[in-house]
Formats: structure tokens, C-alpha cells, sequence
């Protein structure tokens, strides 16, 4: 397992809280063809930065595809809680807030939404096909237990290359986020992170098309998509592999309802993205200068697989935790 951390680059890992780790964890192998790299209790100091009860204690499971160093998944089940959410499990792809799924890519969709299928997997819509800067891609949105969704894309024409490390799924390398404000939204990106937007525009579909969204044909040539693609380094290299961006989706036309105070811990689902920092102390001054307030405050923390940190977190205008840690206390 590769734990060396890119200081300033895309985030290191997703956490994700299910109901049953070790479900998730035969899920993962079996599904998603990832590696068990760490397994453990989460540090209480975690579950206190996150608000929860000192009666809680949590389990982790600590996953990554192949030798990459990015787009770690965590997953934590959490014991002493009476009742839970689950965030996504009913919900829309134009519902706003949290994380609405992590994006993968695979070299078999088929083989991989069967493999799922036959887990008990459902999908927001069924399989498409479409182009997309002169490429064909197939997608599928994946729902996996506790509502959790992957949104897993084949590169049909032209062939993929450089990710021979593919198994089954690719380690996740974008976090798409349903946003009530794209402007709001990659304005905090930029302002509080120091992000840079290398996508950033409005499109509306021509001709009526299948969604992989499931929003129905007649209404997509309707709705405008507005979008922003953010990431600390702007457009990467080729060795990145996309590694580590942030996808902001604001529907103009879909009205939904609105998830940010339900994703949160205890409640299921994906919950937060981590960041590794050369300074956490600079990284949270930027983000109060910025005119943000803190989730939690710089405080000291065991992150394993990383060994000690200095943590904090904060929440984006949709309610998505972000928490930055630096090595070492």
C-alpha cells in the first residue's frame, strides 16, 4: 500500500460510513477489485471532531486499487448509535448536497454492473453510451448498499492507457458533488482551497438523449447543466491519472430536495474527502481569511495508515466534509 502523500495535490482518500463493514469489505474485493491496506478502530479523537457522542466508538477499513497513492476509500462503521440516516438511499441525482458519488473507471462495464447486479447492486439508470471530446464512453451509476453510488465510465474508443493497474474498478479519481449554486460553490473552492476550475461552463443537450442520471428524455433538452471542474493544481498530467478533482453539477431546470444537513456523520453514506497539507495551520487561516468558518479547529489525531496528524475540517456550502490533515503532531 502506497501512503506517500502529493502535499497540495488532489485528495487522498474518500470516507465513506456504512451500516456493516464487513459486508463492505467482501464488496470491495469482490466488486470493486480493490486491496485492503489498513483495518482498524478510528481514533475517538475522529468521532469527537465530528461531533459525535463520547459513547460511540468506530471500525475502518482503509482500501486502494493496484500501487496507486490517490483515491483512497475508507470505510466506517460505527458502533453505539441508535439511529441513522441514510443519505442518498432514496434520493434523486438532482437532490443537492453531500457527495453524490465517486467516480470510477473499469475496462469491462458489463462484467463489472453484472458482478454488481448479482451482489444485490441496483444503478440510477441503465448502462449508456455517448461522446464526450471526441471520445466514446459507456457509464453507469452504481447504488451499492447504504445508498452509496459509484459512477463507473468505460473508455470504448479510443483505448485507455496508463491504467494497466485496473482490475475490476479503478481507484475513484473524481467526487461529484449535486451543488444548489455552481457559482457559490467553485467560488469557495478558489477562495477558501485555492483550487483552480479547469472546466467550467453551462450546456444544454440539442437532440433528446438517454440519461445516466435517469432524468427522463423529454426534459434533457431543458435542463441546462451547469458545471465546474476544480482541482489544486488546475489541468493535470498525464502521470495524475485525473487523480483527485472535484466535480460541481448545478441543474438549472430540476428542483429537488436539498441533503446538506443530512450528510453528516453518524448518517450512511459518503461523507468527506481528505486533503494532505504542508501547513494545516496555513490551510485553516486561508479558509477563515476567506471569510469561512471552521467545522473543527486544528487538533491532533492518529490517521492510519498515516501515523500521527494535525487535522482540522470544513464544510462546503453543501454540506461536503473536507477535512485537511498535515503529518505530524
Amino acid at each position: 500500500m502506497d501512503t506517500k502523500l502529493d502535499i497540495g495535490g488532489g485528495w487522498k482518500e474518500a470516507v465513506t460510513l456504512v451500516f456493516d463493514l464487513d459486508q463492505w469489505c467482501m464488496l470491495a474485493d469482490h466488486v470493486c477489485g480493490w486491496t485492503l491496506g489498513h483495518r482498524g478502530a478510528v481514533d475517538p479523537r475522529i468521532l469527537e471532531m465530528w461531533g459525535l457522542d463520547s459513547s460511540m466508538t468506530g471500525e475502518e477499513a482503509v482500501f486502494h486499487c493496484g500501487d496507486e497513492a490517490q483515491g483512497f476509500v475508507r470505510f466506517v462503521q460505527l458502533d453505539g448509535v441508535s439511529d441513522v440516516d441514510r443519505i442518498r438511499a432514496g434520493t434523486t441525482a438532482w437532490d443537492t448536497g453531500g457527495i453524490f458519488s465517486l467516480m470510477i473507471r473499469t475496462k469491462n462495464l458489463s462484467a463489472v454492473f453484472k458482478a454488481a447486479l448479482e451482489c444485490g447492486w441496483t444503478a440510477v439508470a441503465d448502462p449508456i453510451s455517448f461522446e464526450y471530446n471526441g471520445r466514446i464512453l459507456a457509464n453507469v451509476i452504481l447504488r451499492g448498499p447504504d445508498g452509496i453510488s459509484f459512477g463507473m465510465y468505460e473508455r470504448v474508443e479510443p483505448p485507455l492507457d496508463g491504467w494497466d493497474h485496473i482490475t475490476q474498478m479503478s481507484q475513484p479519481f473524481n467526487c461529484m458533488q449535486i451543488v444548489r449554486s455552481r457559482d457559490a460553490t467553485r467560488d469557495f473552492h478558489r477562495d477558501a482551497l485555492g483550487f483552480v476550475a479547469f472546466v467550467d461552463n453551462d450546456t444544454r443537450n440539442e437532440k433528446p438523449k438517454d440519461s445516466n442520471f435517469g432524468i427522463p428524455r423529454n426534459l434533457t433538452t431543458h435542463v441546462e447543466t451547469k458545471a465546474a471542474i476544480m482541482h489544486p493544481r488546475g489541468v493535470l498530467n498525464a502521470m495524475e491519472r485525473e487523480n483527485g478533482r472535484v466535480e460541481l453539477i448545478e441543474w438549472n431546470g430540476l428542483d429537488g430536495r436539498d441533503l446538506a444537513d443530512r450528510a453528516a456523520p453518524p448518517n450512511l453514506g459518503h461523507v468527506g474527502l481528505r486533503w494532505a497539507v504542508a501547513d494545516v495551520n496555513a490551510a485553516a487561516s486561508r479558509i477563515t481569511s476567506a471569510g469561512y468558518s471552521l467545522e473543527s479547529s486544528v487538533q491532533p489525531a492518529l490517521l492510519q495508515p498515516y501515523g500521527d496528524v494535525k487535522i482540522c475540517s470544513v464544510r462546503t456550502p453543501d454540506g461536503v466534509l473536507y477535512e485537511l490533515f498535515q503529518l505530524g503532531q
